[in-house]
């Protein structure tokens, strides 16, 4: 698989109404206003950076230019020149790893103790360096001998990083040198959060367990992987039987959808009446829950698609009971406390006051969106409630194409101007070397700061092929940015190493990857508005990983609490709704015409009416997931569909005016289709926090703007950008969440009382966050 002066504030006179405008006369100004910022003059790196993805065959980015040349190495690493090279770069990596823990175990003068921190930072890079790139390398490259090497490579290393995980020695002389003040005290605060962070991982590997305990957490931690494989699996079973609806009932189904399901679906009579047989998971059913006005058919066809496979229910349930038993092998009450310990929210009772304050906010909200669904929201139930927002959105009409507005090109040219503004640094487009890049299609972005200085590399393999896996959108870190003129036993010396202030530091490199359609003959790429909002995501991933160097591998960048880490991210989508930030580069690619502001007003204002349906799913999962890792689990069969009911039952997610439409349908088992716990086991709720936190940032911080809104801030503040790169970004993991939460915060725009109490991180700062603005879903 993340700053403003205290009394910095952009008011003006006229802001404070010294000018009063009629309202039609403010919305033309804003309008016009926009319109001429769209047309500001185009630079030379700007005309190059979007014509880079734009135009590819017109420039030497293309596919005529990417085999020329001996290859000098995969994203500038010359060990990785060929699949051989790869495999014996593994091995090398194993080698320097090795050496780096003899020199450790070694370690007995004050020198090399206080350098202990250090050599297992490097030996993490080491083996890192080659394992990230192994993992990406499986995913995206188009040659199976290299794919085949990758396999090789990231199984042969990982077998020998668990062993490193579990190498009492290497814990033995951690331990010693952080609990020995004559050592310690001179570690800095990010050195002593990387020695942290290796204690806790040493630690949960179970490595100061008796011999016993110690097998046991093996035991249970092999089992753990296979039932999470098992589970993943059984999403792809085929369902028992098929869902046998009434042809007659389609009438209402989209023309073409009927069409296609009467040319792929079987037909046949029954009772006197046709019939096609629906698969209860496939998109067909998915029309007939939106757009069938037969609620006993959608009711049918709904449980049929709830009922969930035993198999994947019991695969659960061994899952949690084993997460559970894991957890106490090592001494903490549950899996969600023990998952809990390192990241911002701490506790499981965090997670609730959070989760609950956040409910009693959002509770009016889908109040209001039940009563607008029907005249009868009491009647409307679980397999109702697509139906009606189908009906209410197609009373709204078709949302209107934004594509035509978006070429590929123009945005990231845009996102290239976003972070000048804020933390003056833009993007260039540079033509890799040969064998630099696995396929023609991959761009090659330098991040360049305004001294001309190189701060890292990011790739972007944005468009879909049949060679890549479908893993959507993702933030690949090939390299850690990190110092290594200060390195123990070797000297580095490559292409993606730069010098600062008399140190060397490593540059980092990642990679972007998208699933976008490819593009149409005679167009450039278009993305949709969604796909919009997905680049400038995994973009703010982007920025946090070049601007996230604190010196070492093991905190840097998007290395930090998974409840944290998208938070950069999440903020970067406010600023991908701002008609300021869309004005810098939105408009039409064959006019140049600006984005009209209406276009996108109409579109937020019809994401606005069904959020809060969005929220409540949020917060139910959140909520669901926090219960299946707690330390009360009923271990009779079918147990996790106990607790589901409990769940939709708990006063948290109560609808006064339809509490029908969010019940729990008896003989339905959602749990067995929730593939998140696999990967997000209690920290679920990471996804409302960091959405809740970045709008809070955004709001006192930027004091952004919004397309619901005529006029209003411009978010594009330098002294607010420079707050939040000083403040947070450039801590990577390397210092409390908390901290930096309440250092960007602290601008004058909050009490003293709350960012004292938001930097704490307890319960009294999670109950502040759930008092906070609503996330914007």
């Amino acid at each position: 698989m993340q700053r403003l002066s205290r009394h910095g504030r952009l008011w003006s006179a006229a802001q404070h109404g010294r000018t009063v405008y009629s309202l039609h006369a403010v919305q033309r100004m804003g309008a016009r206003r926009l319109s001429t910022q769209a047309h500001e003059a185009i630079r030379e790196d700007d005309v190059q950076l979007r014509d880079a993805f734009d135009l590819p065959t017109q420039t030497t980015l293309g596919s005529s230019w990417f085999h020329k040349g001996r290859p000098t190495g995969l994203l500038m690493e010359s060990r990785f020149v060929s699949p051989t090279s790869f495999r014996q770069a593994g091995k090398e990596a194993v080698v320097e790893a090795e050496s780096l823990v003899a020199r450790v175990l070694n370690a007995s003068t004050a020198t090399e103790r206080r350098q202990i921190v250090k050599c297992l930072d490097q030996l993490s890079d080491a083996l890192c360096r080659v394992m990230d790139v192994a993992e990406l390398v499986r995913q995206v490259h188009p040659d199976s001998s290299w794919q085949t090497a990758a396999e090789n490579v990231y199984g042969e290393m990982l077998e020998f990083m668990n062993g490193l995980n579990t190498h009492v020695g290497l814990y033995t002389k951690l331990v010693d040198a952080m609990d020995d003040p004559s050592i310690s005290k001179d570690f800095s605060d990010v050195e002593h959060e990387v020695a942290r962070s290796f204690r806790r991982d040493f630690e949960r590997s179970g490595i100061h367990l008796a011999a016993s305990a110690h097998a046991r957490f093996v035991e249970l931690s092999s089992r753990i992987h296979d039932r999470s494989r098992t589970f993943l699996r059984s999403q792809g079973l085929a369902p028992a039987g098929t869902v046998q609806v009434p042809v007659d009932q389609l009438h209402t189904l989209p023309a073409s959808v009927v069409s296609e399901m009467l040319q792929t679906h079987a037909v046949r009579t029954h009772d006197g009446v046709a019939v096609v047989d629906v698969v209860p998971d496939d998109w067909a059913a998915q029309y007939v829950l939106r757009d069938c006005e037969d609620s006993k058919v959608r009711e049918t066809v709904y449980c049929a698609w709830q009922r969930g496979a035993s198999s994947a229910v019991q695969s659960l349930e061994g899952l949690l009971e084993d997460r559970l038993a894991l957890a106490r092998t090592v001494g903490f009450e549950s899996f969600a406390h023990m998952t809990l310990d390192d990241k911002m929210a701490r506790t499981p009772d965090h997670v609730d006051e959070f989760l609950r304050g956040l409910a009693v906010q959002a509770r009016p909200r889908w109040d209001a969106v039940a009563q607008g669904l029907a005249r009868d929201p009491r009647a409307i139930r679980p397999w109702d409630r697509d139906y009606y927002v189908g009906r209410q959105q197609a009373k709204m009409g078709a949302l209107p194409q934004l594509a035509e507005y978006f070429s590929i090109g123009r945005v990231v040219m845009g996102l290239s101007r976003v972070f000048e503004r804020l933390y003056g640094v833009t993007l260039r487009a540079t033509v890799p070397q040969p064998g630099e890049i696995w396929h023609s299609d991959v761009r090659k972005l330098e991040a360049v700061d305004e001294d001309g200085h190189l701060l890292g590399v990011v790739y972007c393999d944005v468009f879909a092929r049949s060679s890549k896996a479908h893993v959507g959108a993702a933030h690949f870190t090939a390299r850690c940015a990190r110092r290594v003129d200060d390195d123990v036993g070797r000297a580095v010396c490559d292409s993606t190493v730069v010098e600062r202030d008399g140190m060397r530091f490593q540059l980092p490199v990642v990679v972007l990857i998208c699933n976008f359609p490819p593009p149409m003959p005679n167009s450039p790429p278009l993305l949709s508005w969604a796909n919009v909002e997905t680049i400038f995501h995994e973009m703010g991933h982007a920025m946090h990983s070049m601007l996230g160097q604190n010196g070492f591998h093991n905190v840097a960048g998007t290395r930090c609490p998974v409840d944290f880490v998208e938070l950069p991210s999440v903020l970067m989508e406010h600023f991908a709704r701002s008609p300021h930030v869309l004005s810098l580069f939105a408009s039409h690619y064959k006019t140049n015409e600006p984005l009209p502001p209406g276009l996108l007003r109409q579109r937020a204002d019809r994401r606005r009416r069904f959020a809060a349906l969005d929220l409540h799913a949020q917060l139910f999962m959140s909520a669901l997931d926090q219960r299946y890792h707690s330390a009360q689990l009923d271990v009779r069969p079918d147990w996790s569909t106990r607790v589901l009911a409990q769940v939709h039952a708990d006063p948290m997610f109560e609808c006064t005016s339809a509490q029908s439409m969010f019940a729990h349908v008896e003989g339905t088992r959602w749990q067995s289709r929730f593939t998140h716990l696999v990967g997000y086991g209690a920290s679920y709720y990471s996804y409302l926090l960091d959405r809740v936190l970045a709008g809070r940032i955004w709001d006192r911080v930027f004091k952004g703007d919004d397309p619901s809104t005529q006029l209003s801030n411009n978010p594009l503040n330098r002294e607010a950008g420079e707050r939040f790169r000083n403040e947070l970004l450039r801590w990577g993991g390397g210092r409390d969440p908390w901290t930096c939460l309440a250092a960007v915060l602290d601008n004058g725009e909050s009490s003293h009382r709350e960012i004292e109490d938001i930097s704490k991180g307890n319960k009294s700062a999670m109950h502040i966050v759930g008092t906070w603005q609503l996330p914007d879903m």
